[in-house]
């Protein structure tokens, strides 16, 4: 008997490897061992089904998906042979189903309490919550209740990382996390214990220490942390460094990783430093900077102490490319050669229709130029500017005595747009609509737009424009040429207006250019064919442009001071303007959200303005949702906070003042949603005006170009 049920095991063993080495038909599929997650969100998971045929590399495949559910600590696959049948079988081990969770490390916060406490603990080092972390959890489905999801807390116990760092905490990490029906989480804030330094040989230690401001004894702070490194990696001590966080026991130390630049490879006497090789900033400016040498024999450190005061002098005209390298002892004469950050080879690197020469005019630099801080940001706000890039990366680096800039462009995927509409207008009835616009045409850096409007009943009148803009040219920053025509019904007549408007800006700074423009336009009135003055104007103006993108600024600045005169020099209208215009923007923190506070200054003066052109003292473009009056002087303050709800879609909470310097004072506060959508800009505003009596209904407007 024992021989029957031996020889019956064996057979079936057999069988079950013969099974295991050669496709099956898959008789059936079982899941032995859940308990909370059901059967059928498992079985999705497996690649095949009952009928199918497979191969043990299937089944491990489809062991391996179950456990890449996150709900199972193990998952076994077996084979079975039921009466000539082969049945799939997993056995899963489930993680339980969470009745509650505790964090260990982290505190609760306060919880009433005086206002003393509150504002103690205001004032103090941030930390994230009890509150904020259950909350984190509770999105991942991580809570009482819920059955443990392995790839879940890890995804949440990264987001609360991810938390702390966003309050500027470094050395935090996630210590034990014991499973079961009592989740515990350990979250571990780590003091700093210390620095170590290696890679010191003459430098001193205490001279690294100095520029670290990493206080002991705290839980490290990421600001801190990079400002030290940056202080190091811009030492002329050092030519790299880095950091690596070393555990031991209940805190970390801070291991700063060093290379020290070495001139002087052997201690011996000196007489002393000749600079060589200097261009963009004379030796006689540098010789003054130079530091004293000890009497008899000097050391490495010696030599680069006494070229501290010229390597910070470098530092601070913005050569931040600056090293020093030996070139050999003369006569006791230690000789080094500055490399001051001349561009060696520009590299357009990456996929791109934009053409390389169109990039290279851009930005505005080349090789055989002095690399500097303000250059090297101008001509990435120069490139983003454009509006064809969604990101702009520049990295210069050092091959040897050579330095090389590679450059990175990531280019929108749409930069046209075809589109049509129909609007219904109080003076015209209803309108038809037609717009195309292209950017970067071919990848030569040019842009045309053209609109169509013509009534469809009522006064049936028609307006265009063509709009064209170059940003390649040998010699200027943009050539703009704008021809139209628009019609203004008045009345039993219309008037018609044909005009264009020729543009040049010429770079005279980083982010500044200087402006020229020509303007010159012709109204009659149709159908009597009476024609109002000519109006043929010169505009001079400065341009300064310092944001970081065109699409969603956060930072830097923006402005014009524009002088037109009209007159004098042709025949027709003649007047006096002046257009003065500062707009700021400052990011906001509010974590994951991309915000930014934007304000706007306008002041417009005009003498002898003709009624046509008179400045408009609220609408869309000024005092949002307000009535439009004409006036000679007016000063306008735009403020916004804007929220990136997506790429290319924003919200923004709106407040604008505006006067004519008279009797006149208007303010709106409201509501505007933006959009760039291929190569195009939409906003809609939602405003309550003081001019208008107060009614929880806002008024509506539309514009096809952005505020500021």
């Amino acid at each position: 008997m024992k021989k029957n049920v031996l020889a019956a095991a064996i057979s079936f063993l057999i069988c079950s490897l013969a099974v295991a080495q050669q496709p099956f038909v898959v008789e059936g599929i079982e899941i032995v061992g859940n308990t909370n997650v059901p059967t059928q969100e498992i079985l999705k998971a497996v690649g095949f089904k009952t009928g199918d045929t497979a191969d043990a590399s299937q089944v491990k495949a489809a062991a391996q998906a179950i456990e890449a559910l996150g709900y199972f600590a193990k998952v076994t696959p077996e084979l079975s042979v039921e009466e000539g049948k082969v049945v799939v079988r997993f056995k899963v081990v489930e993680y339980p189903k969470i009745e509650r969770i505790t964090l260990l490390g982290v505190e609760g916060g306060t919880e009433g309490g005086t206002l003393w406490a509150v504002l103690r603990e205001w004032l103090s080092t941030p930390r994230v919550s009890e509150s904020r972390i259950r909350s984190i959890l509770k999105e991942h489905d991580i809570s009482p209740g819920q059955v443990l999801n392995r790839i879940r807390l890890q995804e949440a116990l990264k987001e609360v990382l991810e938390e702390y760092r966003k309050k500027d905490l470094a050395t935090v990490q996630i210590g034990q996390v014991i499973p079961g029906e009592e989740l515990v989480i350990e979250i571990q804030e780590l003091p700093v214990l210390g620095h170590r330094f290696s890679g010191l040989s003459t430098v001193p230690e205490e001279a690294a220490a100095g520029l670290v401001s990493v206080p002991p004894g705290k839980v490290g702070r990421y600001s801190q942390i990079q400002a030290s490194l940056r202080r190091l990696a811009n030492s002329v001590y050092f030519s790299s460094a880095n950091v690596v966080p070393e555990l031991e026991g209940k805190g970390v130390w801070l291991r700063w990783e060093l290379t020290e630049r070495v001139l002087l490879p052997q201690p011996q006497p000196l007489a002393g430093i000749e600079l060589v090789g200097a261009e963009a900033i004379p030796p006689e400016r540098l010789s003054p900077h130079l530091g004293p040498l000890p009497q008899g024999t000097a050391t490495n450190y010696d030599a680069l102490k006494a070229l501290s005061g010229v390597y910070d002098y470098y530092r601070r005209e913005g050569y931040f490319m600056v090293d020093f390298l030996p070139a050999g002892l003369e006569a006791g004469v230690l000789k080094v050669k500055v490399l001051e950050g001349k561009i060696d080879e520009i590299r357009i690197e990456g996929e791109h229709t934009t053409q390389e020469r169109v990039i290279r005019r851009v930005m505005a630099l080349s090789e055989g130029e002095f690399l500097t801080e303000a250059r090297f940001a101008a001509a990435r706000q120069h490139l983003m500017a454009l509006g064809y890039f969604s990101d702009v990366a520049l990295t210069p680096r050092w091959e040897g005595e050579r330095l090389l800039l590679s450059v990175k462009v990531t280019e929108l995927k749409k930069l046209g747009q075809v589109g049509g509409s129909m609007a219904f207008s109080p003076n015209e009835g209803l309108v038809g609509n037609l717009q195309y616009s292209q950017k970067n045409i071919l990848g030569t850096g040019q842009d045309l737009t053209l609109t169509f409007s013509k009534g469809l009943t009522g006064t049936a009148s028609t307006t265009w424009t063509v709009g064209y803009q170059g940003h390649a040219f040998p010699v200027y920053d943009l050539v703009a040429l704008d021809l139209y025509r628009e019609a203004e019904p008045q009345d039993d007549t219309t008037k018609v207006t044909f005009g264009g408007n020729l543009s040049l800006a010429y770079p005279i700074a980083p982010y500044l250019d200087l402006s020229l423009g020509l303007i010159s336009e012709q109204a009659k009135l149709l159908p009597e064919g009476v024609s109002f003055e000519p109006r043929n104007a010169l505009r001079v103006g400065l341009l300064f442009d310092s944001r970081d993108s065109p699409f969603f600024p956060r930072t830097g600045s923006a402005g014009s001071l524009v002088l037109e005169k009209a007159g004098t020099f042709a025949p027709g209208v003649e007047y006096l303007s002046l257009d003065a215009e500062l707009a700021r923007f400052v990011p906001v923190d509010l974590g994951d959200v991309r915000a930014a506070f934007a304000a706007r200054a306008v002041v417009k003066l005009g003498w002898d303005l003709p009624q046509d052109y008179q400045f408009e003292l609220g609408g869309v473009s000024s005092v949002r949702g307000a009535q439009t009056s004409y006036t000679d002087h007016l000063a306008l303050l735009n403020s916004e906070l804007r929220f990136e709800l997506a790429e290319g879609f924003s919200l923004s909470l709106f407040w604008d003042l505006g006067t004519d310097f008279g009797e006149k004072l208007k303010s709106s506060a409201g509501i505007e949603l933006s959009a760039y959508i291929a190569g195009m800009f939409l906003r809609i505003d939602m405003a309550w005006p003081s001019d208008r009596a107060w009614s929880w209904v806002p008024v509506f407007e539309f514009d096809m170009s952005p505020m500021f």
